[in-house]
């Protein structure tokens, strides 16, 4: 299933601006989740829809500092990513996901969470037409 999502917050600028209305598939339960991949989790802790991008996989830890992100180790490339000062550590459990906004120092996201790794079923779509975001007025979700 398709549907269209608007983004509510600035925490995903600049690869996805408030107001940005995009292309979002279901997933089902057994569809991989991918690093890197832009996806709408329902929130338990927030009430709402939110979007954000896979960093951390299960089982791996994940390591920033100053801002750079490393995944056991290595250092990962993020171009679409704002600078930050935020350092900390993250084991991420089985069946459970890290996930970040892109404007690091401006998102609410695993960092701050109080349940900071979201389980797979908490994912329920992937954002399918976000190189191609358009901006429109009003609000429907995030």
């Amino acid at each position: 299933m398709f549907w269209l999502t608007r983004v509510r917050s600035n925490s995903m600028v600049p690869t996805l601006p408030d107001g940005s209305l995009v292309l979002t598939r279901s997933l089902r339960r057994t569809t991989p989740v991918r690093r890197g991949d832009l996806v709408i989790v329902n929130s338990r802790e927030l009430g709402e829809p939110m979007v954000k991008r896979v960093i951390g996989l299960p089982e791996e830890t994940v390591m920033i500092t100053a801002g750079a992100v490393s995944i056991d180790g290595r250092a990962l490339s993020e171009p679409y990513a704002s600078p930050s000062v935020f350092s900390n550590s993250f084991r991420v459990p089985p069946d459970h996901y890290f996930l970040l906004g892109d404007n690091r120092d401006v998102s609410t996201d695993s960092r701050s969470w109080r349940d900071t790794y979201i389980p797979r079923n908490a994912i329920v779509g992937r954002i399918l037409g976000w190189p191609w975001a358009w901006q429109t007025k009003g609000r429907v979700h995030s």
